[in-house]
């Protein structure tokens, strides 16, 4: 955690700014010329700020008459600031915040900060009545009915603000890892702020409890941010899954929650929990695509599958076409995210002027043309993995940016001033070698270091030929399903030829060219070597190499025009050796010494 990346977090509405970033010095006291204006009389007019003194972030007082007291020590001149400290300034807490303790949704609904405090427990003590168990009914059919699982989410957070009489719910799912992301919120633009003890005893108790909690509210103008320390009370309820709870539901109001109350949250959250798709999302069996018949492949595998369950970097490096988001997908279908979204984007392919709002997104009216706001792929991708496919393609201006989100897990759009908290498991590959980019300086070294944590490399298709077969069956089975046909077998001479073949493009030019054998193949019967593309039909070694001889590039010259006139000619000798100018024993001669092994039609009589 580096100083540079600490924020102060206060309870602020989601489009207001939830955390301050301290880029200049923040003055926070009673006047309003204050950047923050805290109506309090226990702070000074101007009772201290915020800087950076170098990378560092400080809070200096100046000269208040009540002091600023950090972890619960008054600050005499200046003090460091680190992460998790608490700052007190009269009766407000600030948190100083590097791994997005204050968190928003991915569309802004909902803000909550988690903070650390000894709590006094308040619990369900008497079963709820008659009439309260009608209204939960009523309420809970809307949710229910809702096949959308945010849509089913957002309308449960409106039958516990409204069931309840709460000022505001927010609904937050629980990550593989165990920690809490905001899903919806009633009203749009909720603020909470929440007790980690709070959710975790609801947790691992499994049941609704409730705590007096002292709200911070934010008011909003030009120049300053007026923020109210507001008396409340929380509730949280667990919503249960099949292996455990899957998230919780927290909402606020002014007065106490009476049991009748907390029993209701309870029967909402329980009764809900299945239509919205919260499911525990332990690791479901992988599906793989990857191809492994071969032992580099096999290798590749096994590292693969031993590092999906942990939240590491990986970087799968190898040309292009050999498999790399075929290996990504199977570190996310292995992983603990399994159930969770998969966005891959390829780097090389995005126009530089859109670059930085397909990776982060942009609020509406941030450029010309931008009419509404745009979630960029780190938001798309919160709670699951995110594939960046050839990064090394990216400018060094998107690099730098790319580093920050990296490191922080937090995202700015372009055009808003909120950063937006991600959970992601950053996945990138390159055709490019990296290390003489960095050389190079056309890629930036510490971002080559944040995204090399754990190296996969992919070896070119000729480099393991126990794979083409496969991939091949693999890839013909699958155009055949497309074009509504049963997929043929190859016969014997097609198998050599594609095993012979060095295969420059990898499995994507495999993939290519059977899908063009299959679309213009005319009969039923297996699939040959005339269907072939005509330079698949060229076995590697009669590709000749880089110091060949002048007889050694004739000879491979003359094969390939003899196997071009005997696909053109479907196997027809005569035809053929007549268009190469040559006599029909000659052809077979020839046809003998190059090995040129084809399935002959009937001739012509």
């Amino acid at each position: 955690m580096t100083a540079s990346s600490l924020r102060l977090v206060f309870a602020f509405g989601p489009r207001r700014g939830i955390t301050l970033d301290v880029a200049r010095p923040l003055t926070v006291g009673r006047a309003a010329s204050c950047d923050v204006h805290l109506l309090d009389d226990k702070v000074s007019r101007e009772h201290c700020v915020f800087e950076r003194v170098g990378t560092a972030l400080q809070v200096r007082d100046l000269g208040s008459r009540n002091g600023t007291w950090v972890n619960g020590v008054r600050v005499e001149g200046a003090r460091a600031l680190a992460a998790d400290d608490s700052v007190g300034i009269g009766e407000t807490l600030v948190l100083v915040s590097g791994e997005g303790e204050a968190l928003r949704t991915p569309d802004g609904d909902a803000t909550v900060v988690l903070a650390r405090a000894p709590l006094g427990l308040t619990t369900t003590a008497s079963a709820p009545t008659d009439d309260v168990l009608s209204r939960a009914g009523r309420l809970l059919l809307e949710a229910a009915l809702s096949t959308d699982a945010l849509d089913s989410a957002r309308r449960l957070a409106r039958a516990m603000a409204e069931g309840l009489r709460c000022d505001e719910v927010v609904l937050c799912r629980r990550t593989p890892e165990g920690a809490l992301r905001p899903l919806a919120a009633s009203p749009p633009g909720a603020s909470v702020s929440l007790n980690r003890a709070l959710t975790d005893v609801a947790l691992l108790q499994q049941r609704t409890v409730s705590v007096e909690e002292t709200q911070l509210r934010a008011r909003h103008d030009e120049r300053t941010t007026t923020v109210l320390r507001q008396r409340a009370f929380v509730f949280c309820a667990p919503l249960p899954g099949r292996d455990g709870p899957v998230g919780v539901v927290c909402g606020v109001r002014s007065v106490a929650f009476d049991s009748e109350a907390l029993a209701l949250a309870q029967v909402l959250a329980r009764a809900c929990a299945p239509t919205l798709g919260l499911e525990s999302q332990q690791a479901a069996p992988a599906v793989s695509e990857v191809v492994a018949e071969s032992e580099v492949m096999r290798q590749v595998v096994a590292q693969a599958v031993r590092v999906a369950p942990s939240t590491s970097s990986v970087l799968l490096s190898g040309p292009s076409g050999s498999g790399k988001e075929a290996v990504a997908r199977l570190l996310h279908q292995s992983s603990r995210r399994a159930r969770g979204p998969f966005v891959a984007i390829n780097c090389g392919a995005i126009p530089g002027e859109l670059a930085e709002s397909e990776l982060f997104g942009h609020e509406r009216g941030a450029f010309t043309g931008a009419h509404a706001a745009h979630a960029g792929v780190f938001e798309r991708a919160d709670g699951g993995t995110l594939f960046l496919d050839e990064v090394g393609e990216l400018p060094l201006s998107l690099q730098v940016k790319l580093l920050r989100v990296v490191e922080e897990r937090l995202v700015t759009r372009l055009g808003g001033g909120t950063p937006v908290a991600v959970d992601v498991r950053l996945l990138a590959a390159t055709n490019r070698d990296l290390e003489a980019a960095v050389q190079q300086g056309t890629f930036r070294e510490d971002l080559f270091y944040r995204l090399n944590v754990v190296r996969l490399v992919l070896a070119p298709l000729h480099e393991r030929p126990d794979d083409i077969l496969p991939l091949a069956r693999r890839f013909l089975a699958r155009h055949a399903a497309a074009l509504g046909r049963p997929a043929p077998a190859f016969s014997e001479a097609a198998e050599r030829a594609l095993r012979a073949y060095p295969w420059p493009g990898n499995a994507r030019q495999l993939g290519n060219a059977l899908e063009r054998a299959l679309v213009l193949k005319v009969d039923e019967g297996p699939l040959d070597v005339g269907d072939l593309p005509p330079e698949v039909v060229v076995s590697r070694q009669a590709t000749p190499r880089p110091n060949a001889t002048l007889a050694e590039l004739v000879a491979a010259l003359e094969r390939e025009q003899i196997v071009r006139a005997m696909k053109r000619f479907r196997g027809v000798k005569v035809q053929a050796a007549e268009a190469l100018g040559i006599s029909r024993p000659t052809l077979d001669r020839k046809l003998t010494e190059y090995a040129i092994d084809w399935v002959l039609e009937p001739e012509p009589r």
